[in-house]
């Protein structure tokens, strides 16, 4: 999916970024000089601002179908722990506190260490 997002995004910067600055300086009429300056300027840097958040929406959006098409316990860890879940857990940890993606990484599987040692040590709060 992100690789399709940057071919679309390199496609439009070398045809319509080019295209739109000719038009504007050549053939343009006075009434048309907004419309192009901001689809230029905006398929140079306001395009991964709309694009971006999509892909991380649709991203999110898979994993939980995953899990709400999950019917038993292991397809449900299988879809936790897919690829999809980790980037997607990893990009919300690094959005939330603002830190870089591969720090978040480091965070995750950090996360992810505690939580099977915690799983496999025997329960404190159990009745003797």
């Amino acid at each position: 999916m992100f690789s399709k997002a940057v071919l679309i995004w390199i496609l439009g910067l070398v045809t319509f970024v080019p295209y739109g600055t000719y038009y504007l300086f050549v053939h343009a009429q006075r009434d048309q000089y907004a419309l192009l300056i901001t689809g230029v300027l905006f398929w140079i840097f306001g395009y991964w601002g709309v694009v971006g958040p999509l892909m991380a929406a649709l991203k999110v959006r898979s994993v939980f179908r995953s899990i709400e098409q999950a019917h038993t316990q292991e397809k449900l860890l299988e879809a936790l722990q897919s690829k999809e879940a980790q980037d997607a857990a990893v990009e919300i940890i690094a959005s939330e506190n603002h830190i870089p993606k591969f720090l978040a990484v480091k965070v995750y599987r950090l996360l992810v260490e505690r939580f099977h040692t915690v799983k496999g040590s025997p329960s404190t709060n159990e009745p003797s």
